[in-house]
């Protein structure tokens, strides 16, 4: 057996390889990507888009960018018409939105709680004919009836100011209610130094009121403080200087046009406050529409029975419309009116004091 012989300074023969070990081959790198390789720089091309292809793809931007802009555009007229309408249940009279001096907005559940009594409770208050409360007036049975727009109407005239005008505001608004909507009706309170001072109310300034079956006319003469607000119409004037007067008014006010005065279709009048409001004078706004709705005191039962009154009379101008309203109100009530001019109106602010007035009721 051949043997190999290794040492320092002896013949080497070959080493023979490791056995069961072969050196792995590595794989070789990748050539390089030509320098012009990807798009507009060489190799596979890049397709290009055709003229009417760019066309079509401005026009729709284009479309795009017209459609955003509309959509932008319709919502800030949305968001303004809806902030323009809501108001919180506030009033906007005049071209800048403000309210008079003295008025102030009124949450809607508190105006909600005024007009809700139901018509049978008011009704019910009205038919014993109660001495705290008085019925209208019956004009001339053969005075035309007084219509707008196709409607028997209701002309008011009134001040801010004036505290028989705040008691009788509350009657108006219980009754017209039955038979149509008000809108942007404020709160206010009549003068501070006047009978019965700050007196919280109703103002009809800058509201409006719609009905099927009525039309209501309302002039707020002043506000509070005695500033000037509204003139009434030549034709409203007119029917103040015919009717705001004796026989209507009792011999003491003629010749002072006395507020509030309200003239009901040609058929009926009203020349003072129908029932006793002094309780309420001084009192929040938040107090006094409990108070007055509550039907336990005799200024709320006064003020139902006021309402009442309002109703029937209101029922033979609409020729018992709507049905749902009119149709609970007794024939006793319907047309009915007192015999005696009661006046509680004022048409300046005084400082005189005034009196509950008992009258006597009958159907016209």
């Amino acid at each position: 057996m051949a043997g190999t012989t290794q040492g320092r300074g002896g013949k080497a023969g070959k080493v023979p390889p490791r056995p069961g070990y072969a050196r792995p081959s590595v794989p070789k790198r990748p050539a390089p990507k030509p320098a012009n390789y990807g798009p507009g720089r060489g190799g596979r091309p890049v397709p290009r888009a055709s003229a009417r292809q760019s066309l079509q793809q401005r026009r729709q931007r284009n479309i795009y960018t017209a459609l955003i802009a509309i959509g932008v555009a319709v919502v800030v007229v949305a968001v303004i018409i809806a902030v323009s309408l809501s108001g919180g249940g506030t009033s906007k009279p005049g071209a800048t939105g403000k309210l008079p001096s003295g008025e102030f907005t009124l949450p809607t559940k508190l105006i909600s709680e005024v007009e809700s009594v139901p018509v049978d409770k008011l009704v019910a208050a009205a038919k014993p004919l109660p001495a705290y409360a008085a019925p209208p007036q019956a004009l001339p049975a053969k005075n035309p009836v007084y219509t707008q727009g196709g409607k028997p109407a209701v002309v008011y005239v009134g001040a801010d100011y004036c505290p028989y005008c705040a008691a009788e505001r509350w009657a108006l608004v219980m009754a017209l209610s039955k038979f149509g909507t008000f809108s942007d009706l404020t709160g206010t309170t009549s003068s501070a130094t006047d009978t019965n001072p700050s007196t919280p109310t109703f103002s009809f300034y800058g509201s409006t009121y719609t009905s099927k079956y009525l039309t209501f006319l309302s002039d707020e003469q002043s506000t509070t403080s005695g500033a000037a607000l509204q003139t009434p119409t030549a034709a409203e004037q007119a029917l103040v200087t015919k009717w705001d007067t004796t026989p209507y008014i009792p011999a003491a006010d003629a010749g002072s046009n006395p507020i509030p005065f309200i003239f009901m279709g040609g058929k009926y009048v009203l020349t003072g406050n129908q029932f006793d409001a002094s309780p309420i004078s001084g009192m929040q706004w938040a107090t006094a529409a409990p108070y007055l709705t509550s039907g336990t005191n005799a200024s709320s039962k006064g003020l139902e029975a006021s309402a009442g009154y309002l109703v029937g009379d209101i029922c033979v101008l609409t020729h018992n419309q709507p049905t749902a309203v009119c149709s609970q109100v007794p024939a006793v009530l319907k047309g009915i009116t007192t015999t005696s001019a009661v006046s509680h109106g004022s048409s300046a602010p005084t400082t005189a004091k005034t009196k509950a007035t008992t009258t006597t009721a009958k159907k016209a």
